[in-house]
């Protein structure tokens, strides 16, 4: 392990000290023998460099929005230029509109269903009514045969008994007044025996009639006259029951065809809502761009979900089909060590360069910083995570006639800080020991002094000096008691722990970030 970091040590001491040796523009400030580098005061710019991707900053995501899953028939190539309006995907809608014409033979069987139900309550309607007047009927007609018998029929019967029972007592009085006159003229032989016969035979007959008037009055009283009377309020009674029987009776069946007609009419609602969300689902079969861009399968936040979207694939309701950025603003998104996300702020301007458009610089602005460490994993930060990194978000300014795309490679310069007057040395020339941040200068008898040194804050390249070298003196690159060969025992760049157990300032750049000065009055060479 420490023979792995004294190499790693080597390689960049040794690249430092020919990094100052070809770079002319450096000599403007400092000048540097081999392995020594002359102090100089001046301008020191502080940026931080990171590499990322160019992203839409705003998106719009084309989803299945129909309920039902389906396959998909027919998908757009990713990356092609799309308009507004242009088909993106077609699924297969063979199972859908069997749906749809089930649902069309539905909505037939129910409306034929509807109007019969209609018509049966119509004739329902009219047999209550013809129900009803029958019944009132029926009714009038027994309450008129109690009042009919009880004034007319039956006193008027009753009046014919008793003139039958007068009539009967009278004829009985005159034959047996014959009877009696014709007794006393055979006795006085004025009437012969026979005659007398006849007239005895007579009276009888009187007196039978008599007796049948007067039992006729009698059964009519005890007898016909209550059972008829009772027959006819029976009737009375019955044809009241029936008038109610025939309402209720009505009313129930007319009640019956009311809920079937609702239950059909129902039906018949449901299957055309049914119909036309089909309908409504055909149409979303077919997915079009929202708006003009670059087509992405997907969601660019599941990538591992791409690979599934291809022709013959199911989907369903609210899955992401396609992401077509909006490439009126652009934005590069890139990843910040947690040793310099402190660094950052809102509105911090930057540069942004890329290899597929060489020679383009375009400015920006930091405009989100992420509040968690590793946010881009979907199941969150874990604490197994070795290194800690925040999303950044850098608007870039919009040049006309450039066409950038999404995930183009891009490198973005964050400018931090812009020191001037300051004393710097490059960051070989600091090394920390025990904790300790230490520069070799170089003497005049060709020797070296160690020095103590209070550092400040660092760029890709060079380190703020606060106290312990000035202006003029020459220092080395490498750490003499190790040798020109062997480097620097622990180079300050190669130490974020311990520099930042100086100052939170003077924090080094871990080693996948990247600090590149802006050349001002000379000072500084970008990577």
């Amino acid at each position: 392990m420490k023979l792995w970091l004294i190499g790693l040590v080597v390689a960049l001491t040794f690249g430092g000290v020919v990094f100052w040796t070809r770079d002319s523009r450096a000599a403007t400030v400092g000048s540097t023998d081999e392995g020594v580098y002359t102090v100089v005061r001046g301008e020191l710019p502080i940026s931080l460099t990171e590499n990322g991707a160019l992203v839409a900053k705003d998106s719009r995501q084309v989803t299945v929005e129909t309920s039902r899953g389906a396959k998909i028939a027919w998908l757009i190539d990713a990356g092609k230029e799309v308009a507004e309006g242009e088909v993106l995907c077609r699924m297969d809608p063979t199972e859908l509109q069997s749906s749809i014409q089930q649902s069309e033979l539905d909505i037939t069987q129910s409306d034929l269903d509807l109007k019969k139900a209609e018509m049966e309550l119509d004739i329902q309607k009219i047999e209550n009514v013809a129900g009803l007047e029958k019944a009132k009927v029926a009714l009038d007609k027994a309450d008129k045969e109690v009042k009919r018998y009880t004034e007319g029929d039956g006193p008027q019967e009753q009046r014919k008994l008793l003139i039958a029972i007068k009539k009967a007592q009278t004829e009985f009085g005159n034959q047996k007044k014959i009877l009696e006159d014709s007794k006393i003229l055979l006795e006085q032989n004025y009437l012969k025996r026979s005659d007398l016969e006849k007239d005895q035979i007579a009276f009888e007959s009187a007196q039978v009639e008599l007796e049948g008037a007067e039992l006729d009055v009698k059964m009519f009283n005890e007898y016909k006259h209550p059972m008829a009377l009772a027959d006819k309020q029976i009737a009375l009674s019955d044809a009241t029951r029936e008038l109610q029987s025939t309402q209720k009776r009505g009313e129930s069946k007319l009640l019956q065809c009311q809920v079937t007609v609702a239950q059909y009419e129902k039906r018949l609602i449901q299957h055309k809502e049914r119909l036309r969300k089909q309908k409504e689902d055909l149409e979303k079969f077919t997915l079009k761009a929202p708006c003009a861009g670059i087509v992405l399968h997907g969601d660019p936040k599941q990538p591992w979900y791409r690979e599934s979207l291809k022709v013959g694939s199911e989907v369903w309701e609210g899955t992401v089909v396609c992401t077509i950025p909006d490439l009126r603003v652009m934005q590069v998104k890139v990843q910040v060590h947690e040793a310099d996300i402190n660094k950052l702020k809102p509105g911090l301007k930057a540069t942004v360069t890329m290899e597929s458009y060489p020679g383009e610089v375009l400015g920006g602005e930091v405009t989100k910083i992420a509040s968690i460490a590793n946010a881009g994993n979907e199941w969150g930060p874990s604490s197994g995570d070795a290194v800690k990194k925040f999303d950044v978000e850098i608007t870039i300014e919009q040049r006309e006639g450039l066409k950038l795309r999404p995930g183009i490679s891009a490198k973005a310069t964050i400018a931090i800080d812009h020191l001037s007057d300051v004393v710097f040395v490059p960051l070989q020339s600091v090394v920390v020991e025990a904790g300790v941040h230490t520069s070799f200068v170089a003497t005049s008898d060709g020797q070296s002094a160690r020095r103590v040194v209070e550092v400040g804050a660092s760029n890709d390249n060079f380190m703020q000096i606060t106290k312990g070298v000035d202006p003029g003196e020459r220092v080395l690159l490498y750490n003499p008691s190790l040798g020109k060969q062997q480097g620097a025992a622990k180079p300050a760049a190669a130490s974020a722990a311990g520099s930042a157990a100086a100052s939170a300032d003077s924090k080094a750049p871990a080693n996948d970030a990247t600090l590149v000065p802006v050349t001002t009055n000379g000072v500084g060479a970008g990577k």
